[in-house]
């Protein structure tokens, strides 16, 4: 199986509408990554496995990502 999945390939892995895996995507429910805002989605399978299993699958559990602080405005 090819290491990340388009939303048609993770649609018919998962038996799901493609429609439903976008919105689940979009909606955090589903872990997937955009090279850029409005481009194609890639899924790792194991993403789509946790997500049928109502689980948050590794990737969304651990994150180095820190948010931006803000300027001191003056």
């Amino acid at each position: 199986m090819a290491e990340y999945l388009t939303t048609a390939g993770a649609a018919e892995y998962a038996h799901r509408h493609p429609g439903s895996i976008r919105r689940s995507l979009e909606a955090g429910e589903l872990h997937g990554v955009q090279r850029k805002k409005g481009g194609p989605w890639s899924i790792k399978p194991g993403c789509i496995d946790a997500y049928l299993a109502g689980q948050k699958c590794e990737h969304q559990a651990v994150t180095n990502v820190r948010p931006l602080r803000r300027r001191a405005s003056g």
